[in-house]
């Protein structure tokens, strides 16, 4: 077999065995036949290959033999390790029973809040928030005797609210003494009052 004749995987062997340290050159050439002789190129392979078979020297047959060695060590290795760990099952769900967090007759009433809003020049004024759906006929405020001032007393349950003053039944106004907060239904800023303990 001459160089020409070898393909690019034994020359790249050759050059790996010619970096070694010297060694015997009959030794390194008995290697190198013995490697070209027993590689098989696809010409060397039968007919019947196209079927799927394949035979014994042929190299699907040492890959699927290395595959097959390396999933045996593997299970092997799983068993001299020990059993897998079991699969832990969680029960079925049960019906989760929920508990007033208060009782039903101690539940939490409405407590009175006052709103004082200033405006001497509008004609009608009332409380709009989510303790009342937004609606301005539930809440109306009445003018003080001097005419700067309104106010309601409404009861609200305790909480977090957020509210706004109904001027002329057409003016939303925010109340100019509290703090604001945007609103989650209509996405604008609403005057916030809490109620109730914290």
């Amino acid at each position: 077999m001459t160089s020409s004749d070898r393909d690019p995987l034994l020359e790249r062997a050759i050059k790996e065995l010619e970096r070694l340290p010297a060694v015997n050159a009959n030794a390194v050439q008995r290697v190198i036949d013995a490697a070209a002789t027993a590689r098989v190129t696809p010409a060397d392979e039968p007919a019947d290959v196209e079927f799927g078979y394949r035979p014994r020297g042929s190299r699907a047959w040492r890959i699927a033999a290395s595959v097959a060695a390396i999933s045996a060590a593997a299970v092997v290795g799983f068993m001299v390790r020990g059993a897998p760990a079991p699969r832990i099952v969680s029960p079925a769900p049960t019906a989760i029973q929920m508990a007033p967090v208060a009782d039903v007759a101690g539940a939490a009433k409405p407590v009175l809040r006052q709103f004082v809003f200033q405006n001497a020049r509008a004609k009608r004024v009332s409380v709009v928030g989510d303790f009342n759906q937004w609606n301005p006929s539930t809440a109306p405020m009445v003018r003080s005797a001097d005419g700067t001032l309104w106010s309601a007393l409404i009861p609200i349950l305790p909480g977090r609210h957020v509210y706004a003053y109904m001027v002329d039944d057409s003016v939303l106004t925010l109340d100019p003494a509290a703090e604001t907060a945007r609103d989650p239904d209509f996405g604008t800023n609403a005057s916030v009052v809490l109620v109730g303990k914290p």
